[in-house]
């Protein structure tokens, strides 16, 4: 499995497909071309990404169809990607999904394994779309902004479990459970929560923390028994 995540910062790729033509509307003469999110979640990422593009000097193209069915993102993935790509074959591309359920498939035969593996293998060598997967969750990458931390956590209800504690004062209502803040449009679309977990070089030190983490786990060979977030790559990446 180290290899499959190792894999996911290489060149990726898209796929070929037939669209029409009242599919690509809305994509035409962006200039210039920021480059695009798409993701498995539809609440938490996009507005975090939404955002981060508004009250930042990072810029992204965000469109909500480009969010959203996270377990079955092998599929919707390459049809996203594709119906950006139709339309401008230079842009750049980051996939953001939750490695949490491949993680844990424990089944015997791995069926979204494979599936993961047959999506990638169907990928043709396009260096402008990459893959940023988080282990479990975009929480995860939350909680680099406040600690760093490798140890394993596998589900979001535990990462959340600890970014409870750090982050909760980024929302204006204390008095909800704080996974539910992470999935209610009421509470996301106020963008400072993104301004404060941001602030005081938050976010650039997570980027660091993430970066050297997944390096030295690449490294050690050993990257499948830690957390990890390769959102950082789009920061990192980022021509500012």
């Amino acid at each position: 499995m180290e290899r499959i995540i190792r894999d996911s910062v290489e060149e990726m790729p898209y796929f070929a497909s037939k669209l029409e033509q009242r599919d690509l509307e809305g994509y035409r003469d962006m200039n210039p071309l920021f480059p695009f999110i798409i993701s498995g979640g539809s609440n938490t990422e996009r507005w975090y990404f939404n955002h981060i593009s508004s009250k930042t000097n990072y810029k992204f193209n965000i469109y909500p169809q480009f969010f959203g069915n996270e377990a079955n993102y092998t599929e919707e993935f390459p049809i996203r990607i594709n119906k950006i790509l139709r339309l401008h074959s230079d842009a750049v591309i980051y996939c953001v999904f939750d490695w949490e359920t491949i993680h844990n498939d424990n089944s015997k035969e791995k069926p979204l394994l494979k599936k993961h593996q047959i999506f990638k293998n169907k990928l043709k060598g396009n260096s402008n779309v990459i893959l940023c997967p988080s282990m479990p969750c975009i929480e995860y990458w939350f909680l680099l902004h406040f600690k760093n931390t490798t140890r394993l956590i596998k589900s979001c209800k535990n990462v959340c479990g600890q970014l409870a504690d750090v982050m909760k004062d980024c929302f204006d209502n204390p008095n909800i459970k704080f996974s539910k803040l992470l999935k209610q449009n009421k509470y996301l679309e106020d963008s400072s929560w993104v301004e404060k977990l941001c602030a005081n070089g938050k976010l650039q030190l997570a980027i660091q923390r993430a970066e050297d983490n997944i390096q030295n786990a690449l490294a050690s060979n050993d990257l499948e028994n830690q957390s990890f977030s390769f959102v950082y790559i789009i920061f990192k990446n980022y021509p500012l």
